[in-house]
Parts: C-alpha cells; sequence; structure tokens
C-alpha cells in the first residue's frame, strides 16, 4: 500500500512538471544510399571513365516513407576500388557534371573505403559539388522527383591495367 502511493505521488509530481508534455512528432532517419561503380577496363589504356548513372532518389528509400520526408542530409562521401593492382589510381568524382571530389593515392589505399567523414588525405571536397549535392537533398524534402547524376573519371599510373578492376563512389546520406 504504502509503495502504491509513493509510486502515485511520484505520478502526479512527474504529470505536474511538464513531464507528459512530449506530444510532438517524431523523426526516423531512414538511410538514403546513393552510389554507383564503375568497371575499369583492362589493357593498355591508364585512364578510366564512368558514363553518368543518373539515380531517382526517391527509389532508393521505402515507398512508405516518400511523402514524409522533412529533412535529408548527407554525412559522408566514400571512394573505394576493388581488384588486384599494384600502381596508383587519381580521379574525379562528378554529381550533376560538377566535381564533387578528388581521389588520388596507391589502389591499395583505396581497397578499404576512404571517406570525407574518416579525414583521408586520399580525397579532397570540392565545394562546388558539396553545395550541389546539398541542394540536391534540400530540393528532394518538397520534390520526391530530383534525380542525381553521378560519373567518375581518372587515371591508371601503370600499364598494362588488369581486368576486372572498379572503381566506387558512395555518397552516404539520410532523410528523416
Amino acid at each position: 500500500m504504502k509503495m502504491k502511493l509513493v509510486l502515485a505521488g511520484l505520478l502526479i509530481v512527474l504529470l505536474n512538471t511538464g513531464s507528459s508534455c512530449v506530444n510532438d512528432g517524431f523523426l526516423v532517419p531512414v538511410d538514403l544510399p546513393i552510389s554507383h561503380t564503375w568497371s575499369i577496363n583492362g589493357g593498355n589504356n591508364t585512364n578510366f571513365s564512368g558514363s553518368q548513372t543518373a539515380i531517382a532518389l526517391a527509389n532508393q528509400i521505402d515507398a512508405s516513407y516518400r511523402d514524409k520526408v522533412k529533412g535529408a542530409r548527407y554525412y559522408d562521401i566514400r571512394v573505394s576500388v576493388a581488384g588486384t593492382y599494384s600502381g596508383n589510381v587519381s580521379g574525379t568524382a562528378y554529381i550533376n557534371s560538377i566535381p564533387l571530389l578528388t581521389f588520388n593515392g596507391s589502389w591499395a589505399d583505396f581497397q578499404t573505403p576512404q571517406s570525407l567523414l574518416g579525414s583521408s588525405s586520399h580525397v579532397t571536397p570540392q565545394t562546388a559539388g558539396v553545395t550541389a549535392l546539398a541542394s540536391a537533398l534540400n530540393q528532394f524534402t518538397s520534390n520526391q522527383n530530383v534525380t542525381v547524376n553521378l560519373s567518375a573519371n581518372g587515371t591508371m599510373s601503370q600499364a598494362p591495367v588488369p581486368a576486372g578492376l572498379s572503381v566506387t563512389v558512395e555518397i552516404l546520406a539520410q532523410v528523416d
């Protein structure tokens, strides 16, 4: 009986001190993956370029969330490679034909994704591209038809370039 009185008293105190005023909706972050992988042709040509790849942002999240998006943001951009190569790689990733970042280092460095968040010395953001990315994400909150175009190009340091190599650019973003 004594315990019930104490609990009832505690409940009355909590109700009178504003503890029940949490009546706002809450936001649930949902991942919005934006990425593409470009294959690099093997042979003596050390240059590579990836065609523009259109990515409709609305297709990257579940349809049940699309009309509930209140905000969007990116939190990292990463570059990684696949395959075995003993040289260096350098290049530029683009968003909507605007340079998003440059990358430069040994192929082995990029076997582990190099990221802006991780302060990698191998990846350098380009202000105009980051601004274009932020703008596209902001537009997505009011327009579900936003599409971004990713592309990348670069150079390998030595030929022959083995077959089976690829470069991946990932934009890690979320919507609320």
